[in-house]
């Protein structure tokens, strides 16, 4: 418990921007490689946390041996996006356009976002918690030409108060979900701005379960309520990493449906949101960034 405890603390961020200074580029692989065996050694809760959503999203017929493949390639993956994360922040480097490796938002992923804006009632996007989501989600807020509000976590442990700092630093507006972050989105996005949360960030005790990968997790619904209400299309995305660069992959915006009843247009739109969600997960298992049990069968013992 208290080796989890050293990787989740605000202070340890802080730390780690330091250390960064100084370390060659080139480690980023080599620490990757330590942090996926020393993970799947030590198998603290994150990994089986982790193990358990892998199982619902590569299926029952999947073998053992593709599921320690994944989880191996998840951790190595995840060591290398906080080593390059901390490499360029901790350099003082905070222009998407200098980062190493590079982060580009593709001239489709450009077109959706100046379609969507172009309609004049904002646009709601939906950001997936994959591959080097901070540098990603830094290279968008500096690539729209509108403040990007970022809807959080409403209490936000030390680590992730850290990296909300970081991610102010670079541009983004980040506001933890509460009634005046909530009144500040709706009033954004009916002047024609931007607003991201995660969709796919567990939570308990707050929506019932939705379906996911065929099954009930644990999952947020209440987002939907805010583009429905402002009349928002909604942009999808998934950060990835391909050919040696970070890319910004979004789907076409999506119109929201309405069927004359509130409950039922959460229900529907959510899953055509989630739909989406899975296929992004689906095509890069490895590169989803999601540490806390989404189902209610990945809990910690």
């Amino acid at each position: 418990m208290r080796k989890r405890q050293l990787i989740t603390t605000g202070s340890f961020v802080r730390l780690a921007l330091r250390i960064m200074k100084y370390l060659p580029f080139f480690g980023r692989r080599v620490i990757g490689s330590l942090w996926a065996r020393l993970v799947t050694w030590i198998k603290p809760p994150m990994y089986h946390a982790a193990r358990a959503n892998l199982r619902h999203v590569l299926g029952e017929t999947a073998s053992p041996a593709l599921l320690n493949r994944t989880l191996y390639r998840l951790f190595y993956n995840t060591g290398r996006r906080y080593y390059e994360t901390f490499y360029n922040l901790g350099r003082g480097i905070t222009r998407a356009q200098d980062f190493r490796p590079p982060v580009i938002i593709p001239p489709e992923t450009a077109a959706y976002f100046e379609q969507a804006l172009a309609m004049g009632r904002g646009v709601f996007v939906l950001a997936c918690h994959m591959s080097n989501f901070d540098l990603c989600g830094i290279a968008l807020v500096q690539h729209l030409p509108v403040t990007l509000q970022a809807l959080s976590l409403a209490d936000p442990t030390p680590d992730v108060e850290a990296f909300n700092q970081l991610r102010e630093r670079c541009g983004a507006h980040m506001t933890p979900i509460g009634p005046d972050a909530l009144r500040e989105a709706f009033e954004r996005l009916k002047n024609g701005g931007a607003v991201v949360t995660g969709p796919d960030y567990p939570i308990h005790g707050e929506d019932e379960p939705v379906m996911f990968f065929g099954a009930p997790a644990n999952l947020p619904s209440g987002y939907v309520r805010i583009p429905l209400r402002t009349k928002s299309p909604v942009v999808v995305l998934a950060p990835r990493f391909e050919d040696g660069v970070y890319k910004v992959i979004a789907n076409p915006p999506l119109e929201l449906e309405y069927t004359g009843d509130r409950e039922q247009d959460v229900a529907v739109n959510l899953r055509h949101i989630l739909a989406q969600v899975e296929d992004f997960i689906r095509q890069r298992p490895d590169e989803w960034m999601m540490f806390s049990p989404v189902w209610a069968d990945g809990a910690e013992s």
